[in-house]
């Protein structure tokens, strides 16, 4: 009877669970119309509502009843609620496979933007939610705490979104979590606005697999390695970049019995003591500790974790070799990244030191900038799986051996940087099928031009290599490749006819320094992908065409194009354009008005004439309205157009452009006064060039507000009336400590992959003449040490303010030929990093101060023609000037060395210095003021006087006695 009985009660609970289910789908099925919970919907199209920008269109499904078959969103078969919204930006790559949220400067052009609205807490069936890569937060909007109630989730990815503030510890009631992502963006600061005081919360997610919070700053969290070791299921651990640092006597106890990855990196690590409770778990397959500040010699324990596939280690302060225990029983070991530590080592005896068991295991092997030595074993084919080989700047010499052409899988070979020679021929490279990555810059070796390749390269790099002098014909089969390098190499050619079909792909192009002949093709638009192109420095002639639409960087300076400009110029999303020493004509077309990313802009060194054309429209003033300016040059930041023709007041569409940082107007025929409104609309100049032009009228006092000012020059105009006395305003004249942002320059960074976008950066590194030490100098990113004053040649009137002694950074100061009067200042001397001083043609008079002497990096001194009298100050640094006579001629009254007048009274000496003076002058002054002290005790004390009287009448006869004494005797 029993099994009957059981049977039966099996069936009537089957029955009953089969019509509650269709009960609760017929129930569902009555709140929607077409398979969607109406209650649900209508959370999803407020979520909606809070989208303000939607750019490629991913909510453009979320029409109609059936919210089941919105782009992103997922339902349950069997009850038909939502259980999956995924509208993750997949141009944003997070789940550490970049490692970085890299979002472009201004945001990603393809999230979505605005809010993230409360009604997504009636998605009580969610079980998975990604709204990773999108601008859904801003600043003082942290993560929403009511994610927190979402109970059924169980994958939760707010990776590289733009929140703010601090994490909600309601993340820890999802105790379901199998997944979770709350990576965070960095801004180019690399301050971490997303934050965490306490992070004992996760302890309660037993059940998670997953866990990243890169860029969170935990940097106030003590606890952490407690927290993360009590997770008995983790096998993914990302933390890098959260200001983390470990213990300084580590626990060994963990409970983690599972974890595989451990991302560490960009924290403070410093020491690696061996006990560190991940050196013991054997199950760890990769483990990332680059960037952490790690010193001393390479970590022992490595090889306890006989699991381990990729080791990253580079970045370090590591130092020493390897020996053959250190990774003996790494036989699993796949990556192996040490770049940029002291290995110190030859590199056959670092190949030798592997274990034997990685020759059929390593892949991927980065020992650049190891400072390695010694030649390139030619067993290197031994490692027959290598698909990375990276040993760019070392100290490698010698030939490439040929049996690098052994190594089949290879897919990238960075040898840059070191002193290899020798000729790369078809040989080394044949059985190369798999290469995409090449890069053989920076070293002196010849790669043979007339070959076919079998491989089809994304990146190819051969800068300062020797390919010349004809243009290459191997490239011909390599339309593949994304970024090219071909400069300084020396080709002597034309373009050949195929350039603009092969490279039509192409995003980063330069050839540039070689001695290209020709013309440029007409159909250079037609390289629809070009966004960098640099053609400066070789023989180009003729026009320039029109360019591509993509370009954003454009550089062909010091070539010889002429002609004007063309009619239609391209390239509206230009951001940097350097067309300097070339013969372009005629006048700047208004199109450049119309490029509102661009950045730098130089066309110094043309022949170009006439004025600026106004960027700005403005409504008819007769009509009494307010004027309307709308001007695109917005983002400008360096403005180079010295030695033209070009004519005009001072370029009021500057106004509109508070990010400009250098402009340069010199040798042009610009007129009219100087604008107050230089310190309130261009906060940021710092360069300011504007000699040998007609300005005239005063120096605006307003121009010495400009705190960011560190070359300031002014020479060959008619600029007059005095030099102004709040020169103490310009700080950045004032410092002494060499910046470490230089405006005008923008590092090299090799793209990681070929999908890279050549972002938006200030970028300057051409040739800037600058007046100094009597001649014009040439400066290139060296400018950004350059703190200078030049207002010579003038009508400057009025005296040297002492203010102009506050300016200590000042490496340049001239002031000659002007009408100056007075002394110069006392202080002088304080401008301790002085390198040129020009004070010759006025009308200064007095002494020359000795403190001049103190001016221990001074190379030129001109003080010549001038009212100037009394002894020539002497000084060691003064004794070693060039010509000292000329320095000081036309200055009737002066003496002494090096002059032939001989000064009357005290004859001068090398060592007599200010300080030897000040020495002599207090010695007498206290002498002087010990004897009247003594007269004045002995005037008013009347015991004290007769006291040193007796005493002295008592020493008086007690000589005598003794002299009596003594003439007895004899």
């Amino acid at each position: 009877m029993a099994a009957p009985a059981f049977f039966g009660l099996s069936f009537i609970l089957s029955i009953t669970t089969a019509i509650v289910s269709c009960s609760s789908y017929a129930y569902a099925q009555k709140q929607s119309d077409s398979g969607c919970i109406a209650a649900e919907r209508a959370a999803l199209l407020s979520f909606r509502a809070g989208i303000t920008r939607d750019p490629v269109n991913r909510l453009g499904s979320w029409e109609g009843q059936d919210c089941c078959m919105w782009n992103g969103v997922k339902c349950s078969n069997n009850t038909g609620h939502v259980i999956m919204l995924d509208l993750s930006n997949t141009t944003v790559r997070g789940d550490g496979l970049t490692g970085w949220c890299m979002i472009l400067v201004g945001g990603n052009p393809y999230s979505l933007q605005g809010k993230i609205g409360s009604s997504l807490i009636a998605l009580q069936h969610l079980t998975h939610l990604d709204l990773s890569g999108n601008h859904l937060g801003g600043a003082g909007v942290p993560i929403p705490r009511f994610i927190g109630s979402l109970k059924s989730l169980t994958h939760l990815n707010l990776a590289c979104m733009n929140f703010d503030g601090r994490v909600p510890p309601q993340i820890g009631n999802l105790s379901g979590l199998i997944y979770l992502n709350l990576e965070s963006s960095l801004s180019h600061s690399y301050e971490n606005a997303v934050h965490s005081d306490d992070i004992s919360w996760i302890a309660d997610l037993r059940l998670l697999r997953f866990l990243d919070m890169s860029g969170v700053n935990l940097s106030t969290t003590g606890n952490w390695v407690s927290v993360m070791t009590l997770l008995p299921n983790l096998k993914v651990l990302r933390l890098s970049y959260c200001g983390l640092s470990l213990p300084r006597e580590p626990k060994v106890t963990s409970n983690q019995s599972s974890l595989e990855t451990l991302d560490l990196t960009f924290n403070s690590i410093e020491t690696l003591n061996p006990t560190y409770w991940f050196w013991d778990a054997r199950t760890i397959k990769e483990l990332d500790l680059a960037f952490t500040e790690i010193t001393g010699p390479f970590p022992v324990a490595i090889g306890n974790m006989t699991s381990l596939e990729v080791l990253y280690l580079g970045g370090n302060h590591l130092s020493g070799g390897i020996n053959s225990e250190l990774f003996d029983g790494l036989c699993n070991l796949r990556i192996l990244d040490l770049h940029s530590n002291e290995i110190n080592q030859d590199m056959a005896e670092f190949m030798n030191r592997l274990p034997a068991c990685t020759k059929s295991t390593l892949q991927s092997l980065d020992l650049s900038a190891t400072n390695l030595s010694g030649r390139i074993p030619n067993w290197i084919d031994e490692w027959r799986n290598l698909s990375d080989l990276l040993l760019s700047d070392n100290r490698l010499l010698g030939s490439i051996p040929l049996e690098t052409g052994m190594l089949a899988n290879l897919k990238r070979l960075y040898l840059d940087n070191n002193h290899l020679n020798g000729s790369i021929s078809r040989d080394h490279l044949a059985n190369l099928e798999n290469l995409e990555y090449l890069d053989l810059s920076y070293n002196p070796v010849h790669i043979t031009s007339n070959w076919s390749p079998t491989f089809s390269l994304q990146y190819a790099s051969f800068a300062r290599s020797k390919i010349g002098p004809q243009f290459p014909r191997w490239l011909k089969g390599q339309s593949s490749v994304t970024y090219l390098d071909i400069s300084d190499v020396g080709i002597a050619d034309h373009l050949p006819n195929w350039f603009c079909r092969v490279f039509a792909h192409t995003k980063y192009l330069n050839i540039s320094s070689n001695q290209i002949k020709g013309s440029l093709p007409m159909t250079l638009e037609l390289l629809s992908s070009l966004q960098m192109l640099d053609l400066s420095s070789n023989n180009l002639t003729g026009r320039l065409p029109k360019l591509p639409q993509s370009l954003r960087f454009f550089k062909i300076s010091k070539n010889s194009l002429s002609g004007p400009f063309p009619r239609k110029f391209g390239a509206p999303m230009l951001t940097e354009m350097v067309l300097s020493a070339n013969r372009i004509n005629g006048t700047i077309p208004t199109y450049f008005c119309q490029l509102q990313y661009l950045q730098v802009l130089d066309l110094s060194e043309n022949l170009l004439v006439g004025q600026l054309p106004l960027c700005s429209k403005r409504e008819d003033v007769k009509r009494n309205l307010k004027p309307i300016t709308e001007s695109a040059l917005t983002q400008l930041s360096v403005v180079i157009l010295y030695r033209n023709n070009l004519s005009g007041n001072f370029l009021e569409l500057l106004q509109h452009s508070p990010q400009l940082t250098v402009l340069d107007l010199a040798h042009n025929t610009f007129a009219g006064e100087l604008p107050a409104w230089i310190s309130d609309k261009l906060q940021d100049l710092s360069y300011l060039l504007l000699g040998y032009n007609m300005f005239s009228g005063s120096i605006p006092v307003q121009l010495t507000e400009l705190g960011n000012l560190q070359f300031l020059d002014l020479a060959n105009n008619r600029i007059s009336g005095t030099i102004p006395h709040g020169l103490a305003n310009l700080k950045a004249m004032a410092q002494n400590s060499r910046r470490f942002y230089n405006p005008l320059l923008r590092l090299h960074v090799r793209p990681i992959t070929v999908s890279f976008e050549i972002k938006s950066s200030v970028s300057y590194d051409d040739n800037i003449p600058i007046v100094m030490k009597g001649q014009e100098l040439g400066y290139t990113s060296m400018v950004r040490y350059m703190v200078g004053l030049d207002l010579s040649c003038n009508n400057l009137v009025g005296d040297i303010p002492d203010e102009l002694t506050l300016l200590t950074g000042l490496i340049n100061l001239n002031i000659s030929h002007n009408q100056l009067t007075g002394e110069i200042p006392e202080k002088i001397g304080l401008l301790h990093d002085l390198e040129s001083l020009d004070l010759s043609f006025n009308e200064l008079s007095g002494e020359i101060p000795w403190s001049i002497s103190e001016i221990t990096a001074l190379i030129h001194l001109n003080l010549s023609y001038n009212n100037l009298s009394g002894r020539i100050p002497l000084g060691n640094q003064l004794q070693t000037l060039d010509d000292p006579a000329s320095m000081y001629i036309g200055n009737n009254y002066l003496c002494g060395p090096p002059l032939s007048t001989i000064c009357s009274g005290p004859d001068a000496t090398e060592d007599y210095t200010p300080k030897k003076r000040d020495f002599y002058l207090g010695l007498a002054v206290g002498y002087a003021m010990g004897l009247w002290m003594v007269y004045v005790i002995f005037l008013f004390m009347k015991t004290w006087r007769s006291a040193y009287f007796r005493m002295f009448d008592k020493l008086q006869d007690g000589v005598y006695i003794q002299y009596v004494k003594i003439i007895s005797a004899k």
